[in-house]
């Protein structure tokens, strides 16, 4: 199973911003709760809710989308005649000209009569019709969903088929039940039509990611096509154990300097990248174990928990990369650079680093919080500001360092050789 993800963000409003000018741009989070903590901290009030532009209330994070544009309400806004301070009162939802001369219509009504009133009359056409529902007969299976769903990557030929702007969709043949017919795929369509769905790239096993990325490509849905070539170019390059020196120059060359290269998962194992400019690589979860990177520039990589067991880093620039939990273990980065650049320092939190050699390096405000140092070199180091909370330097060897500054608390050096380290 393979999971690629995105991060899902909305817009958020305060109630009285008519003009839509001053709202803030929240991640959702892993639930209702810690969004409307998020909204509250961008926007500065106590944020209890939030509601859809035509009123109805979120409940569940799940259903929101990328860009989705939502008001807040505060807790004073959350009252109701009754008392239940669970409904929402009319002044706390947005209304249109229309809601406000209908909603004294009936005074007996309930809270529930009331919302759905709200939620049945958005304030535009275009914002009712994405909640339409589609049906599509692809390759034989039917696939019921969204326009909106459809139309969440707004320059893939599926959004200009059915975008809801125009009020009616794409003229195509249909079957008997009314299904539009699209003669694709159904297996390698369905993982499309998922990440539409909630952003995150599932393909199960057995679906080759190759047919999903040509599907893509077919359909314009540009922010699935790059993470799906990666996947497409880490699994055929897997197929022959790790891909060699040369062939991993080729994909450097093959990319725009712009691009972004993501690795992940990559088999590099014993593979000599030695003296090449690798910045800003992804290398999450590669297996790189004895993989040859001297004299490197690793500036700003991304190596989580990537394994590269007695690695050769020594004299590679490693500034600004991120490696929480990365297995170090044996390796030797004797001479590296990983000091503190424009106030961003290299992450190793919880990395494993047990018998690693980092002699003569420059550490400056590293981050090693929560490592394993067991048994590690670190003589000459330059680990002035460094954070080493809580971090494991059990019979490691510190003779000559310079520890000024730098964050020992809760740290173990038990058995450590402290000889001529400044402090």
């Amino acid at each position: 199973l393979i999971i690629m993800s995105m991060d899902v963000r909305i817009n958020v409003f305060r109630k009285k911003d008519h003009m839509r000018k001053n709202g803030r741009v929240v991640c959702i989070g892993k639930d209702l709760e810690e969004t409307l903590r998020a909204a509250s901290r961008k926007l500065d009030c106590q944020v209890a809710a939030l509601c859809t532009m035509g009123g109805s209330l979120v409940d569940d994070v799940s259903v929101l989308r990328d860009w989705d544009s939502l008001i807040v309400c505060l807790k004073e806004d959350l009252s109701s005649p009754n008392g239940d301070p669970q409904s929402l009162s009319s002044s706390a939802l947005p209304q249109s000209p229309v809601l406000r001369e209908k909603s004294v219509e009936s005074a007996t009504s309930s809270p529930t009569d009331f919302v759905l009133r709200r939620t049945s009359a958005f304030p535009t056409p275009d914002a009712a019709s994405r909640h339409d529902w589609v049906k599509l007969n692809v390759g034989g299976k039917i696939f019921a969903t969204t326009r909106g769903t459809l139309s969440s990557d707004p320059n893939s030929m599926l959004a200009r088929m059915f975008e809801p702007s125009d009020g009616k969709c794409w003229s195509s043949a249909t079957d008997s039940s009314g299904a539009f017919l699209i003669d694709r795929s159904p297996e390698y369509f369905k993982p499309l039509l998922n990440f539409l769905r909630h952003g995150k790239l599932i393909i199960n096993k057995g679906v080759n990611p190759r047919g999903v990325l040509e599907e893509a490509r077919f359909f314009g849905l540009s922010k699935a096509i790059e993470p799906l070539e990666t996947l497409v170019h880490i699994e055929e390059s897997s197929l022959g154990g790790h891909i060699t020196r040369k062939e991993f120059i080729h994909m450097l060359t093959a990319t725009s300097s712009s691009a972004v290269l993501r690795c992940q998962g990559i088999n590099l194992e014993d593979v000599d990248l030695s003296n090449l400019d690798l910045r800003n690589i992804n290398f999450k979860c590669a297996n790189m174990r004895r993989c040859n990177l001297s004299s490197c520039d690793l500036t700003n990589c991304v190596l989580e928990r990537a394994d590269l067991y007695q690695a050769n880093l020594e004299n590679a620039i490693v500034q600004c990369v991120h490696m929480p939990r990365v297995n170090l273990e044996g390796a030797s980065l004797k001479g590296c650079v990983m000091d503190n650049k424009i106030g961003v320092g290299t992450n190793m939190e919880g990395a494993n680093l047990k018998g690693a050699m980092f002699d003569n390096s420059q550490m400056n405000g590293v981050n090693l919080r929560l490592a394993s140092l067991k048994g590690a070199c670190l003589r000459s180091c330059n680990l002035r500001y460094a954070v080493m909370a809580g971090t494991d330097l059990e019979n490691s060897d510190l003779l000559g360092s310079d520890l000024q500054h730098a964050n020992l608390r809760g740290a173990n050096i038990e058995g450590a050789n402290l000889q001529d380290v400044v402090i």
